[in-house]
């Protein structure tokens, strides 16, 4: 007869529990929470990488032209960084695929100026867009059973912008008295409407009840060439097509709050 140790038995049970939650753990589907809740909203907040080079090599240009007139404007800053808004509603008709309407908006604007005893400058740049997009989210069976990871395609519809402005005046004498006079007053806005595409990767990780902590990194193609806008000069307005091209490419990194119902 063969006589088994009790405490090999206890230890081989325990081999084997911890073995079956670890290989759970990362492959089991998660079914507490996320997959049976079939709508969510959420809203985020975070920051756009935009390949806006062509944007900061012209408002630098303008810096320098201004300079060699002798209005020593300082440097504009960069608009290849800014921060986005976004809020969506997403619908997961079943465990693998969900459905996402979303929309985003973000701009960023850039001023200097230049002052002394007989004239004062100031420049402003701005650049920016609204985007309301419909995109399609799948999520792999494989996960961490203490967060949902997803990948998604975006079809937007964006709604880009663009402003310049620039205003300054020159001391004159009138009468007794030293009066400032427009030299330039120009405020430029430009447009443009086309549809995007985007691909991003997301994690849902639950904080309990109903709500989950929400971040997503993603890329964006969006290249929009010239645009056209109306330019104000002195009072008077015309029609104008921008000297450079605009690419509002780029990555998109946010974080919010999600609740599932």
């Amino acid at each position: 007869m063969i006589r088994h140790s009790s405490s090999h038995l206890r230890l081989d049970w325990r081999v084997c529990v911890s073995t079956a939650l670890f290989m759970g753990c990362l492959s089991s589907p998660q079914t507490l929470y996320g997959q049976y809740r079939k709508w969510s909203i959420d809203a985020s907040a975070g920051i756009n990488l935009l390949n806006l080079d062509a944007v900061d090599q012209k408002n630098q240009q303008d810096v320098e032209g201004w300079g060699k007139q002798g209005y020593p404007v300082g440097t504009l800053g960069s608009v290849k960084q800014s921060p986005v808004y976004s809020i969506a509603v997403g619908y997961r008709y079943d465990r693998d695929f969900a459905v996402v309407l979303s929309g985003s908006s973000w701009s960023k604007t850039v001023s200097s100026s230049s002052s002394d005893a007989d004239a004062t400058l100031r420049l402003e740049r701005g650049v920016g867009s609204t985007d309301i997009g419909f995109g399609i989210s799948y999520y792999p069976t494989a996960r961490p059973f203490f967060l949902e990871w997803y990948v998604q395609t975006n079809l937007a519809m964006t709604m880009a912008r663009a402003t310049s402005k620039a205003f300054g005046t020159l001391k004159q004498k009138q009468g007794p008295d030293l009066v400032p006079v427009p030299f330039v007053d120009t405020d430029a806005r430009f447009t443009k409407s086309k549809f995007t595409v985007g691909a991003l990767l997301g994690i849902d990780v639950h904080m309990g009840g109903a709500f989950f902590l929400n971040a997503e990194a993603g890329y964006r193609f969006a290249q929009f060439g010239t645009m056209e806008g109306n330019v104000t000069q002195m009072g008077e307005t015309s029609v104008q097509t921008t000297t450079i091209e605009f690419d509002y490419s780029g990555f998109r990194l946010i974080a919010g709050l999600k609740y599932q119902f």
